[in-house]
């Protein structure tokens, strides 16, 4: 995944598997190999209403809280809380209005179609939220399809002074992907790079 950011151009990545910091920290110590490229470790949360980013932490937080207490515990482990995909159709449930009790809302998914998008750029605006994009690549091909430009990703998002960008990854992609994540589900392993 590094280095398939890299040949992209991108110089940084915050890894969030599915509730477990253990990718961001195997990435993060990949990253001490590379000149000028970091990784923010993280993860995301499954909450009781829908998936929460959370940025910066090195410590499972429990799935299945309530918003609040998740973003609580994100926050006591110095992370920052960012709704993930709110308004998507393909993750149930999704946190919708309930992401404003986030630290933001990530309004660009590139495995969204745009309408989820738009209504997450729309509550974001409506309630000046701070803005994220993110790629919610699980595989090589769809690394640094949308994300962040930024100094400082913590202090940055907190404050709002992100500049986004983004494509979506295509729907033959996320095809391939749904068919991947199928097959890799029916021999319990993982079967495609």
């Amino acid at each position: 995944m590094i280095e398939a950011a890299i040949r992209k151009g991108v110089y940084g990545m915050i890894i969030t598997d599915h509730d477990n910091v253990m990718g961001g920290l195997v990435g993060k110590k990949a990253a001490r190999k590379y000149r000028n490229f970091r990784v923010i470790p993280g993860a995301e949360i499954s909450s009781q209403s829908g998936h929460i980013l959370a940025i910066g932490i090195e410590t499972d937080v429990p799935k299945r809280l309530s918003v609040e207490e998740t973003v609580e515990r994100i926050h006591d482990l110095g992370g920052i809380a960012i709704a993930s995909h709110p308004f998507s159709r393909r993750v149930r449930p999704s946190l919708r209005e309930e992401c404003l009790k986030t630290d933001g809302i990530e309004v660009f998914n590139a495995t969204n179609r745009g309408l989820a998008n738009v209504q997450a750029v729309s509550l974001a605006r409506t309630n000046g939220r701070p803005a994220t994009a993110g790629s919610d690549s699980h595989w090589v091909r769809t690394v640094g399809k949308a994300g962040i430009i930024c100094d400082d990703p913590l202090n940055d998002i907190r404050r709002g002074q992100t500049r986004l960008f983004g494509t979506y990854a295509s729907l033959w992609r996320m095809r391939v992907f749904n068919f991947r994540q199928l097959a890799s589900a029916l021999v319990n392993r993982p079967i495609w790079k």
